[in-house]
């Protein structure tokens, strides 16, 4: 019998992972959630979902039951110091709670924020860490954490790309469509950022297909995502191009900057471990955000 128990799965992540799950071949999927009710909204009717709310499941009130796979989306928003500290310990204590209600194993969703900002190639699993954020230490952490408590059993850390996709308003993908929409004027700093972007149905099907995979295959860490990555300049002309088949004529300035972030990753590891590809493209990414805002 196959399950999985999804934490945070009514966030961005989460939900899509929901989603995808409904195409495999899952015998039960429990979505753990803080707001339930927005769960039963969208996916109530599905036989082989069932929704738990978050606290009842930390604090023990509700048994799901052994013998399932844990994936970790739960994190706290970095709005301040004392909601991340307040997440943490929800997204501790829920790892916690997952092993200690029989999860045979944890895939834990972390990010490529834990490579250094200022890399000059894509990151690979095996490069030096270099935590330069809150939120780098608060995804960290929680791999340290996962670590800990599965270390005897079984375990792996997913460092993510950086998502994009339709509902994702604080992407910068999505705000420069938006921005373009309305007729407003981009204006790009500098355009030598780099990014490695990935569709959030391609991070939803790439984590399901490790969770179906032979534990035997597992590495405790990898990272997931594109092996392309793409400038700021190189983005703001694709969207440009990609509006201008929707009647949309994007203006933008390039101004001088000195910003050189990288957030591109090598995701090899996963993809020859896994046999798995993305499949969404950038473009498609693009104009699926587009017709979501027309």
């Amino acid at each position: 019998m196959k399950r999985i128990a999804v934490s945070g799965a009514g966030g961005f992540l989460g939900k899509n992972l929901i989603k995808k799950a409904f195409d495999d071949d899952f015998d039960e999927i429990i979505a753990i959630t803080s707001k339930p009710e927005l769960m039963i909204n969208d996916t109530a009717e599905a036989e082989r979902l069932r929704i738990i709310n978050l606290e009842d499941f930390l604090n023990g009130r509700c048994k799901i039951g052994s013998d399932f796979i844990f994936i970790n989306c739960l994190y706290p928003t970095n709005a301040d110091g004392f909601k991340m500290a307040e997440g943490l310990s929800k997204v501790f204590k829920g790892i916690t709670r997952a092993r200690e209600e029989g999860a045979k194993a944890i895939i834990n969703i972390s990010s490529q924020s834990v490579y250094s900002s200022r890399r000059k190639c894509p990151a690979k699993e095996t490069d030096r860490l270099c935590l330069e954020t809150g939120y780098a230490v608060g995804k960290y952490s929680s791999e340290v954490y996962c670590k800990s408590i599965f270390e005897d059993s079984v375990y792996m850390n997913i460092r993510l790309s950086s998502l994009v996709g339709i509902g994702y308003d604080q992407r910068i993908v999505n705000r420069m469509v938006l921005q373009a929409l309305r007729g407003e004027q981009l204006n790009v700093a500098g355009g030598r950022q780099r990014y490695g972007l990935l569709d959030v149905r391609d991070a939803a099907d790439g984590i399901l297909t490790a969770a179906k995979s032979d534990f035997a295959k597992w590495k405790n860490v990898y990272n997931l995502g594109r092996m392309e990555s793409i400038t700021l300049l190189e983005l703001v002309s694709l969207i440009a191009e990609v509006l201008k088949n929707y009647g949309v004529t994007t203006k933008y300035t390039i101004n001088d900057g000195i910003d050189i972030r990288n957030s591109s990753i090598d995701a090899s590891t996963f993809m020859e471990d896994f046999d798995w590809f993305p499949r969404v493209s950038l473009i498609q990414s693009i104009e699926d955000i587009i017709k979501n805002k027309l």
